[in-house]
This record gives structure tokens, C-alpha cells and sequence, in this order.
């Protein structure tokens, strides 16, 4: 990379060893190193490095004074079971903001985000929201920069059972899809949150379900606003 390239850490936070069933990403190529799916995926956007870092083993968080980005991705892990790695993660965040590095959390980084802030996370009534559902934005979020070149009611990748209840206070909400009220979240200064995976494709989230709800897979095809989602956050940090 040359020396005026933009580094974005990409915090892999899937879950403990043995807190979710690994198995079903034994066809992938990359297994379920999810940090390698997103530079696969993305490491062609621009100018930019991509750093990965897996918390839920222990490895260590970057030096915010080191960065330019932060992309958390989504989580088995429910934020209600208090695990080390989210402890850690709740420490290393102020320091992040307090850098203003922009920010892009995704599914459970979104619910620990808002949580961290005072709104409720609960379980969907209904059961799992899974599927490529659309998206419906809110005034700000047709105005919000990741949004630009995305239409309203694009399609996107969920895979959730549990969801944000409340809109953080002093958060912009940008987005809704269903029962999913907060499906995105503008945090001001450059940091936002999505329920859903933009970082995702109708692949890797529709295999979530392999073993235990494989019906649910028929719900998922392919879209692109994720990607260009992921693309206009990567051209924000890039200026």
C-alpha cells in the first residue's frame, strides 16, 4: 500500500469457540474467518488496508492512533451475556471515538452499540428475521452518506433473533425493515450501525441456518446494495 492508503480494522466478533455452531461454514473456502471474507469482498474498494482482529480469542485490539476506520462486525453472541471479549470491546470503544474514527458496527456490534447507550435488546416475538428483506428509509437516512447511489426499499441481509428496541438517545434513526423498528442507527461523527449484514451475501448469511432452521435459507438471494453500502462507508473514510 502506498503511504497515503487509509487503514480499517475489520473486529471479528463472531463468537467464543464452541458458542456457535462452526460447521456450517465448513464448505467456505475461508472457513469462518469472516475477517477474510470481508477483505476478499472489499479489500479491492479504493485505496484502503484491511486489518482484521479477532477479539473473541483474545487477540489484541489496534491502537485507535493507528487507524483511519473501524468496521465490528455481527455476533453469535448475544450482548445480554456479558462475555470478556465484549467487555473488552465496551473499553476499547470511548478511545475510538474520542479519535473521531468513523465507525461502521453490523448486526450484533449495532445491539452492542445501542445497548451500551441505554436501549433494549430484546428477542423477536415472532421468531428470527431471516432473509433478504428491504429497507426503508427515513428522511435522514436518504440524506446519510452510506446510503448514497442505494435506493429506498433496497434489499439487504438479515439474520437475527434478537433486535434493538429503542433509538438511543440523541441517535438519528435511519433506517426500518418489519419488525426490525431499528435497522439503522446514525451515532453522529462519522459512526453508524446497521441490523442487518451489508458486509454479508445471500451465502454466508443464509448458511446460518444450515443445521438448525434450513427452511429459513429459502428466504436469501442476492443483492448488491450491501456491498455499495460497505463501499460508500470505506469512501468516507478515504475523504
Amino acid at each position: 500500500m502506498s503511504n497515503s492508503s487509509k487503514r480499517v480494522c475489520f473486529v471479528e466478533m463472531m463468537g467464543e469457540p464452541g458458542s456457535y455452531d462452526a460447521s456450517v461454514y465448513d464448505d467456505f473456502e475461508d472457513k469462518d474467518r469472516e475477517g477474510d471474507w470481508f477483505i476478499r469482498r472489499f479489500g479491492d474498494v479504493g485505496n484502503i488496508e484491511i486489518l482484521t482482529c479477532n477479539v473473541c480469542v483474545d487477540e489484541p485490539l489496534p491502537d485507535p492512533q493507528t487507524l483511519d476506520g473501524v468496521v465490528l462486525a455481527g455476533s453469535y453472541n448475544s450482548v445480554h451475556d456479558r462475555r470478556p471479549w465484549q467487555l473488552r470491546m465496551l473499553d476499547w470503544l470511548p478511545t475510538v471515538r474520542a479519535q473521531g474514527i468513523p465507525l461502521l458496527g453490523i448486526c450484533g456490534s449495532h445491539q452492542l452499540l445501542c445497548h451500551s447507550l441505554g436501549a433494549r435488546v430484546e428477542s423477536l416475538s415472532q421468531g428470527p428475521y431471516a432473509g433478504t428483506f428491504a429497507v426503508s428509509l427515513t428522511p435522514a437516512g436518504r440524506d446519510c452518506p452510506l446510503w448514497e447511489s442505494i435506493v429506498d426499499d433496497a434489499p439487504f441481509q438479515f439474520a437475527n433473533g434478537e433486535h434493538v428496541v429503542d433509538l438511543p438517545a440523541g441517535c438519528t434513526l435511519l433506517a426500518s425493515s418489519g419488525p426490525v423498528g431499528v435497522a439503522a442507527v446514525d451515532f453522529g461523527d462519522s459512526w453508524y450501525s446497521t441490523q442487518f449484514h451489508p458486509e454479508g451475501t445471500s451465502e454466508t448469511l443464509s448458511t446460518v441456518w444450515r443445521n438448525k432452521r434450513p427452511e429459513l435459507m429459502e428466504q436469501y438471494y442476492a443483492e448488491e446494495s450491501g456491498y455499495r453500502l460497505v463501499s460508500n462507508f470505506l469512501n468516507l473514510v478515504m475523504g
